[in-house]
């Protein structure tokens, strides 16, 4: 039995896949709503962390500490930024990024932290499991870079800046940077999985309100064919 963590950041990314687990027991950390429960014959925490990389952050930590599981899953929705992506598509992060971190001044890459990288890479194994587990649904999906900031990216400017910075950004979002950071630190494996509720445009903030529970549903939907994989 595999133990997996899977941290969502909104109640429509998590509400789902709260639905679907099994045994379950039901727990609070501060603001963090949690969920033991098992899939697949898996021991199953998936932990509702709220938005922004502070609240991701005390989710991956409070993982790291009271689960130790074997692998931490970041799931639910983002915000496309590069031509092709559409609502409904997912995107999988091979590195994630902090989009929002500038001490260039003093001699930094942007996005970079002293002894710390500028990107957070996925290991390998779990992104090609989740890409074969993908294919096998004939799910639509962009393996790249995700960045991560605490703002709601849609503005050309905003894009444009990003897309400058750092290489080859398919979506942007606002907790992945900090689990992968946390899951770095302790030396544990990561998978980051987005469904784009929005692509960047001025219609991107109605398409995110009116997106963001199919976002959860196909987000819940793949982590637990993947749990399945496992």
């Amino acid at each position: 039995m595999s133990r997996i963590g899977i941290i969502g950041a909104m109640h429509p990314e998590c509400e789902f896949l709260r639905t679907q687990l099994t045994a379950t027991q039901h727990s609070q950390y501060l603001n963090i709503k949690i969920c033991h429960g098992q899939w697949a014959g898996h021991a199953v925490c998936l932990l509702e962390s709220g938005i922004g990389k502070v609240n991701a952050t005390l989710a991956a930590e409070w993982l790291a500490r009271e689960f130790a599981p074997d692998l931490v899953i970041n799931t639910g929705s983002a915000g496309g930024i590069r031509p092709g992506a559409q609502v409904g598509d997912f995107v999988f992060a091979d590195r994630v990024c902090h989009h929002d971190i500038d001490i260039s001044p003093i001699g930094f890459a942007f996005g970079e932290l002293p002894e710390l990288p500028v990107y957070y890479p996925v290991p390998e194994r779990w992104l090609a499991l989740l890409v074969q587990v993908a294919d096998a649904l004939h799910e639509n999906h962009h393996v790249g870079t995700i960045a991560t900031g605490e703002s709601f990216i849609y503005h050309g400017d905003q894009v444009s800046t990003i897309q400058h910075r750092f290489d080859q950004v398919l979506a942007c979002e606002m907790e992945a940077a900090a689990v992968a950071q946390v899951c770095h630190l302790h030396g544990l494996d990561f998978l980051l999985i987005r469904n784009l509720s929005d692509v960047a445009g001025a219609a991107a903030p109605e398409n995110f309100t009116q997106f963001i529970e199919q976002a959860g549903r196909k987000s819940t939907e793949l982590v637990l064919a993947l749990i399945e994989a496992i």
